[in-house]
Protein backbone atom coordinates (compact mmCIF):
# COMPACT_ATOMS: atom_id res chain seq x y z
CA UNK A 1 0.00 0.00 0.00
CA UNK A 2 3.00 2.43 1.05
CA UNK A 3 4.35 1.78 -2.31
CA UNK A 4 1.25 2.27 -4.61
CA UNK A 5 0.87 5.76 -2.66
CA UNK A 6 4.35 6.68 -3.51
CA UNK A 7 3.85 5.98 -6.78
CA UNK A 8 0.83 7.97 -6.88
CA UNK A 9 2.98 10.74 -5.06
CA UNK A 10 5.60 10.32 -7.72
CA UNK A 11 2.86 10.58 -10.82
CA UNK A 12 0.99 13.61 -9.14
CA UNK A 13 4.61 15.54 -8.91
CA UNK A 14 5.68 14.58 -11.86
CA UNK A 15 2.72 15.67 -13.65
CA UNK A 16 2.85 19.09 -11.83
CA UNK A 17 6.43 19.72 -12.67
CA UNK A 18 5.53 19.40 -16.26
CA UNK A 19 2.53 21.80 -15.61
CA UNK A 20 5.18 24.30 -14.58
CA UNK A 21 7.56 23.21 -17.62
CA UNK A 22 4.45 23.71 -20.31
CA UNK A 23 3.48 26.98 -19.30
CA UNK A 24 6.53 28.95 -18.84
CA UNK A 25 5.72 30.12 -22.43
CA UNK A 26 3.44 33.17 -23.04
CA UNK A 27 1.20 31.60 -25.80
CA UNK A 28 0.12 28.59 -26.03
CA UNK A 29 -2.79 28.11 -28.87
CA UNK A 30 -3.34 26.70 -32.50
CA UNK A 31 -1.86 30.05 -34.57
CA UNK A 32 -4.16 31.17 -37.00
CA UNK A 33 -7.80 30.81 -35.43
CA UNK A 34 -8.76 33.98 -37.68
CA UNK A 35 -8.10 32.41 -40.85
CA UNK A 36 -9.14 29.06 -40.05
CA UNK A 37 -12.07 30.80 -38.52
CA UNK A 38 -12.96 32.77 -41.31
CA UNK A 39 -12.62 29.86 -43.93
CA UNK A 40 -14.91 28.13 -41.71
CA UNK A 41 -17.46 30.62 -41.26
CA UNK A 42 -17.72 31.37 -44.51
CA UNK A 43 -18.94 27.87 -45.86
CA UNK A 44 -21.03 27.05 -43.17
CA UNK A 45 -24.70 26.82 -43.88
CA UNK A 46 -26.10 29.97 -42.04
CA UNK A 47 -26.61 33.80 -43.39
CA UNK A 48 -23.14 35.13 -42.28
CA UNK A 49 -23.22 37.90 -44.70
CA UNK A 50 -25.48 39.66 -43.39
CA UNK A 51 -24.70 43.02 -41.62
CA UNK A 52 -25.10 43.68 -37.79
CA UNK A 53 -24.89 46.92 -36.21
CA UNK A 54 -22.21 47.43 -33.95
CA UNK A 55 -23.06 47.63 -30.39
CA UNK A 56 -21.78 49.02 -27.40
CA UNK A 57 -20.48 46.57 -24.42
CA UNK A 58 -23.09 46.40 -21.57
CA UNK A 59 -21.80 43.36 -20.00
CA UNK A 60 -21.80 42.47 -16.31
CA UNK A 61 -19.39 39.16 -16.37
CA UNK A 62 -18.67 37.03 -13.69
CA UNK A 63 -15.37 36.57 -14.91
CA UNK A 64 -12.18 37.45 -13.78
CA UNK A 65 -9.90 39.51 -17.00
CA UNK A 66 -6.78 41.73 -16.75
CA UNK A 67 -9.01 44.42 -17.87
CA UNK A 68 -5.96 46.08 -19.76
CA UNK A 69 -6.14 43.93 -22.38
CA UNK A 70 -10.46 42.62 -22.37
CA UNK A 71 -10.64 45.44 -25.31
CA UNK A 72 -14.41 45.97 -25.32
CA UNK A 73 -14.34 49.02 -28.76
CA UNK A 74 -14.85 46.93 -32.20
CA UNK A 75 -11.13 47.07 -34.31
CA UNK A 76 -12.88 45.84 -37.34
CA UNK A 77 -10.54 47.56 -40.41
CA UNK A 78 -7.59 47.41 -38.09
CA UNK A 79 -6.11 43.53 -38.33
CA UNK A 80 -5.72 44.01 -34.47
CA UNK A 81 -5.85 40.72 -33.08
CA UNK A 82 -4.70 38.55 -36.21
CA UNK A 83 -1.74 36.36 -35.63
CA UNK A 84 1.67 37.78 -36.22
CA UNK A 85 2.77 34.37 -38.59
CA UNK A 86 -0.27 35.55 -40.83
CA UNK A 87 0.70 37.22 -43.83
CA UNK A 88 -2.17 36.32 -45.79
CA UNK A 89 -5.29 38.07 -47.12
CA UNK A 90 -7.45 36.16 -44.86
CA UNK A 91 -9.33 37.11 -43.44
CA UNK A 92 -11.13 39.91 -44.71
CA UNK A 93 -10.96 42.66 -42.59
CA UNK A 94 -12.91 45.88 -44.05
CA UNK A 95 -13.98 48.80 -41.61
CA UNK A 96 -17.29 49.13 -40.95
CA UNK A 97 -19.86 50.90 -43.13
CA UNK A 98 -22.59 52.86 -41.69
CA UNK A 99 -21.42 51.22 -38.21
CA UNK A 100 -22.31 47.87 -39.13
CA UNK A 101 -19.93 44.53 -40.33
CA UNK A 102 -20.88 41.39 -41.52
CA UNK A 103 -21.55 38.75 -38.88
CA UNK A 104 -18.95 36.12 -40.30
CA UNK A 105 -16.28 39.06 -39.81
CA UNK A 106 -16.79 39.38 -36.30
CA UNK A 107 -16.58 35.84 -36.11
CA UNK A 108 -13.16 35.62 -37.82
CA UNK A 109 -11.49 39.29 -36.52
CA UNK A 110 -12.15 38.03 -32.65
CA UNK A 111 -11.06 34.15 -33.01
CA UNK A 112 -7.37 35.22 -31.75
CA UNK A 113 -8.48 37.75 -29.49
CA UNK A 114 -8.31 35.28 -26.78
CA UNK A 115 -4.64 35.22 -27.12
CA UNK A 116 -3.93 39.12 -27.02
CA UNK A 117 -3.49 39.12 -23.13
CA UNK A 118 -6.67 38.59 -21.33
CA UNK A 119 -6.37 36.05 -19.27
CA UNK A 120 -2.45 36.41 -18.46
CA UNK A 121 -1.57 38.06 -15.07
CA UNK A 122 -4.21 36.34 -13.11
CA UNK A 123 -5.04 34.20 -10.11
CA UNK A 124 -7.10 31.61 -10.68
CA UNK A 125 -5.89 28.12 -9.23
CA UNK A 126 -4.02 27.14 -6.38
CA UNK A 127 -2.17 25.99 -8.64
CA UNK A 128 -0.83 28.65 -10.53
CA UNK A 129 1.67 28.96 -7.39
CA UNK A 130 3.40 25.97 -9.45
CA UNK A 131 2.87 27.19 -13.40
CA UNK A 132 2.92 31.14 -13.07
CA UNK A 133 0.97 31.21 -15.69
CA UNK A 134 -2.91 32.06 -15.55
CA UNK A 135 -3.13 32.04 -19.75
CA UNK A 136 -2.58 28.51 -19.64
CA UNK A 137 -5.09 27.24 -16.73
CA UNK A 138 -7.59 29.07 -19.37
CA UNK A 139 -6.68 27.40 -22.46
CA UNK A 140 -6.07 23.93 -21.87
CA UNK A 141 -7.10 20.70 -20.41
CA UNK A 142 -4.43 18.35 -19.10
CA UNK A 143 -4.90 14.80 -18.74
CA UNK A 144 -1.84 12.05 -17.41
CA UNK A 145 -2.83 9.25 -16.45
CA UNK A 146 -6.31 9.71 -13.36
CA UNK A 147 -4.83 13.46 -13.08
CA UNK A 148 -6.59 16.63 -14.55
CA UNK A 149 -6.08 20.00 -14.82
CA UNK A 150 -7.09 23.32 -16.36
CA UNK A 151 -10.21 24.59 -17.31
CA UNK A 152 -10.31 25.54 -21.13
CA UNK A 153 -13.56 23.39 -20.99
CA UNK A 154 -14.84 25.95 -18.45
CA UNK A 155 -13.69 29.05 -20.75
CA UNK A 156 -15.65 27.56 -23.89
CA UNK A 157 -18.90 27.29 -21.44
CA UNK A 158 -18.81 30.58 -19.82
CA UNK A 159 -18.32 32.40 -23.82
CA UNK A 160 -21.40 30.16 -25.29
CA UNK A 161 -23.01 31.61 -22.11
CA UNK A 162 -22.74 34.61 -22.92
CA UNK A 163 -23.15 34.73 -26.50
CA UNK A 164 -26.87 33.24 -25.38
CA UNK A 165 -27.71 36.49 -22.99
CA UNK A 166 -26.57 38.67 -26.05
CA UNK A 167 -28.50 37.27 -28.48
CA UNK A 168 -31.48 36.97 -25.93
CA UNK A 169 -31.26 40.77 -25.86
CA UNK A 170 -31.33 40.90 -29.16
CA UNK A 171 -28.17 42.50 -28.88
CA UNK A 172 -26.30 40.26 -32.21
CA UNK A 173 -22.89 41.89 -32.78
CA UNK A 174 -22.20 40.53 -28.85
CA UNK A 175 -23.91 37.57 -29.32
CA UNK A 176 -21.28 37.27 -31.96
CA UNK A 177 -18.11 38.55 -30.49
CA UNK A 178 -18.86 36.66 -27.50
CA UNK A 179 -19.66 33.05 -29.90
CA UNK A 180 -16.13 34.16 -31.23
CA UNK A 181 -14.54 34.21 -28.23
CA UNK A 182 -15.86 30.47 -27.40
CA UNK A 183 -14.45 29.59 -30.60
CA UNK A 184 -11.29 30.05 -30.05
CA UNK A 185 -11.74 28.15 -26.86
CA UNK A 186 -12.92 24.80 -28.90
CA UNK A 187 -10.28 25.22 -31.51
CA UNK A 188 -7.51 25.35 -28.64
CA UNK A 189 -8.86 21.88 -27.20
CA UNK A 190 -9.00 20.48 -30.94
CA UNK A 191 -5.22 20.86 -30.07
CA UNK A 192 -3.90 17.43 -28.72
CA UNK A 193 -0.68 19.39 -26.67
CA UNK A 194 -4.03 21.33 -25.35
CA UNK A 195 -4.90 17.83 -23.73
CA UNK A 196 -1.44 15.98 -23.17
CA UNK A 197 1.97 17.44 -22.23
CA UNK A 198 4.09 14.43 -22.83
CA UNK A 199 4.01 10.74 -22.52
CA UNK A 200 4.28 9.88 -19.26
CA UNK A 201 7.76 8.91 -19.36
CA UNK A 202 8.69 11.48 -20.83
CA UNK A 203 7.24 13.93 -17.78
CA UNK A 204 8.93 11.78 -15.59
CA UNK A 205 12.05 12.17 -17.12
CA UNK A 206 11.64 15.73 -17.52
CA UNK A 207 12.25 16.34 -13.81
CA UNK A 208 16.31 15.62 -13.94
CA UNK A 209 16.74 16.02 -17.29
CA UNK A 210 16.02 19.70 -18.57
CA UNK A 211 16.79 18.67 -22.16
CA UNK A 212 13.45 16.66 -22.11
CA UNK A 213 11.66 20.01 -20.61
CA UNK A 214 12.10 21.47 -23.74
CA UNK A 215 11.82 19.24 -25.91
CA UNK A 216 7.97 18.91 -25.15
CA UNK A 217 7.58 22.97 -24.61
CA UNK A 218 9.04 23.30 -28.25
CA UNK A 219 7.30 20.67 -29.69
CA UNK A 220 3.75 21.99 -28.19
CA UNK A 221 5.11 25.33 -29.72
CA UNK A 222 5.73 23.53 -33.14
CA UNK A 223 2.15 22.07 -33.23
CA UNK A 224 0.98 25.05 -32.47
CA UNK A 225 2.55 26.92 -35.21
CA UNK A 226 1.82 24.14 -37.62
CA UNK A 227 -2.03 24.90 -38.15
CA UNK A 228 -0.71 28.61 -39.41
CA UNK A 229 1.52 27.00 -41.41
CA UNK A 230 -0.53 24.28 -43.44
CA UNK A 231 -3.33 27.36 -43.94
CA UNK A 232 -0.92 29.75 -45.40
CA UNK A 233 2.46 28.61 -46.18
CA UNK A 234 2.15 25.48 -47.36
CA UNK A 235 2.26 23.63 -50.78
CA UNK A 236 -0.78 21.70 -49.39
CA UNK A 237 -2.73 24.94 -48.79
CA UNK A 238 -5.35 24.60 -50.91
CA UNK A 239 -5.75 21.30 -49.99
CA UNK A 240 -6.41 22.35 -46.43
CA UNK A 241 -8.77 25.15 -46.84
CA UNK A 242 -10.87 22.83 -49.44
CA UNK A 243 -10.83 20.34 -46.50
CA UNK A 244 -12.55 23.00 -44.13
CA UNK A 245 -15.15 24.30 -46.91
CA UNK A 246 -16.05 20.88 -47.78
CA UNK A 247 -16.29 19.14 -44.56
CA UNK A 248 -20.34 18.56 -43.89
CA UNK A 249 -21.57 19.55 -40.47
CA UNK A 250 -21.37 16.69 -38.34
CA UNK A 251 -24.30 15.83 -35.39
CA UNK A 252 -23.22 17.38 -32.26
CA UNK A 253 -25.10 16.91 -28.80
CA UNK A 254 -27.15 19.90 -27.61
CA UNK A 255 -25.96 19.62 -24.44
CA UNK A 256 -22.45 21.65 -24.87
CA UNK A 257 -20.86 20.24 -21.67
CA UNK A 258 -20.95 17.07 -23.11
CA UNK A 259 -19.84 18.11 -26.34
CA UNK A 260 -16.51 19.38 -24.87
CA UNK A 261 -15.93 16.16 -23.47
CA UNK A 262 -16.06 14.60 -26.41
CA UNK A 263 -13.73 17.12 -28.05
CA UNK A 264 -11.54 16.83 -25.16
CA UNK A 265 -11.58 12.70 -25.45
CA UNK A 266 -11.26 12.90 -28.93
CA UNK A 267 -8.19 15.10 -29.17
CA UNK A 268 -6.34 13.52 -25.98
CA UNK A 269 -6.76 10.12 -28.50
CA UNK A 270 -4.99 11.97 -30.93
CA UNK A 271 -1.73 12.71 -29.34
CA UNK A 272 0.40 9.91 -29.04
CA UNK A 273 0.05 9.79 -33.13
CA UNK A 274 0.69 13.65 -33.45
CA UNK A 275 3.62 13.42 -30.67
CA UNK A 276 5.57 10.65 -32.37
CA UNK A 277 5.03 11.55 -36.00
CA UNK A 278 5.86 15.56 -34.55
CA UNK A 279 9.56 13.97 -33.08
CA UNK A 280 10.14 12.15 -36.16
CA UNK A 281 9.90 14.86 -38.10
CA UNK A 282 11.95 17.30 -36.59
CA UNK A 283 14.11 15.12 -34.79
CA UNK A 284 16.90 17.29 -32.63
CA UNK A 285 15.73 20.41 -33.96
CA UNK A 286 13.42 20.21 -31.13
CA UNK A 287 15.78 19.93 -28.23
CA UNK A 288 17.41 23.22 -29.36
CA UNK A 289 14.60 25.83 -30.53
CA UNK A 290 10.86 26.11 -32.11
CA UNK A 291 11.41 25.26 -35.94
CA UNK A 292 10.35 28.39 -37.82
CA UNK A 293 8.66 28.48 -41.31
CA UNK A 294 11.41 27.87 -43.75
CA UNK A 295 12.11 24.95 -41.49
CA UNK A 296 8.86 23.39 -42.23
CA UNK A 297 9.01 24.57 -45.70
CA UNK A 298 12.28 22.55 -45.99
CA UNK A 299 11.00 19.51 -44.13
CA UNK A 300 7.82 19.14 -46.27
CA UNK A 301 9.76 19.06 -49.40
CA UNK A 302 11.25 16.55 -48.38
CA UNK A 303 8.42 14.57 -47.75
CA UNK A 304 9.15 14.41 -43.81
CA UNK A 305 5.85 16.22 -42.72
CA UNK A 306 3.68 13.77 -44.68
CA UNK A 307 2.75 11.36 -41.86
CA UNK A 308 1.97 14.45 -39.71
CA UNK A 309 0.33 16.38 -42.20
CA UNK A 310 -1.92 13.17 -42.47
CA UNK A 311 -2.80 12.55 -39.16
CA UNK A 312 -3.32 16.85 -38.42
CA UNK A 313 -5.82 16.33 -41.78
CA UNK A 314 -8.18 13.67 -40.17
CA UNK A 315 -8.00 16.38 -36.99
CA UNK A 316 -8.94 19.41 -38.91
CA UNK A 317 -11.76 16.92 -41.07
CA UNK A 318 -13.44 16.28 -37.36
CA UNK A 319 -12.52 19.81 -36.03
CA UNK A 320 -14.25 21.39 -38.71
CA UNK A 321 -17.15 19.04 -38.52
CA UNK A 322 -17.81 19.50 -34.60
CA UNK A 323 -17.32 23.21 -35.29
CA UNK A 324 -20.18 23.62 -38.10
CA UNK A 325 -22.81 21.42 -36.31
CA UNK A 326 -22.25 23.16 -33.32
CA UNK A 327 -22.56 26.71 -34.93
CA UNK A 328 -25.33 25.88 -37.49
CA UNK A 329 -27.69 24.22 -34.64
CA UNK A 330 -26.52 27.22 -32.29
CA UNK A 331 -27.00 30.00 -34.30
CA UNK A 332 -30.72 28.70 -35.68
CA UNK A 333 -32.33 29.28 -32.40
CA UNK A 334 -30.98 33.14 -32.46
CA UNK A 335 -30.60 34.19 -36.52
CA UNK A 336 -33.11 36.23 -37.78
Amino acid sequence: MKLIKSYEKVIVFGFVFSILLMTQAVIFAWSGHEVYTYFLAKSLNAPLDKLVEITPYSYKETRLYNTKYYYTDDFAGQRKFFDPLNISEFPEDKPPVDGKIPAFQILSIYAQFPDFGMDEGLNLSPMQALIGNSQGVRHMRYKLGIIEAFEGDKSFLYFVDMSKKAFEKRDEYWGYRFLSYALHYIEDLFQPYHESPGTFWEVLTSLFDKKVMKMLNNAHYTYDNYLVYLLVYSKNREEVVKIIEKTPARYVSKNYEKLINEVMMYSYSKFPQVHSELKKAFGDMLYERIPEIEDFKKLEEEGKLDKLYSVTKDIIVVMTGTIKGFLEEYLKSYQK
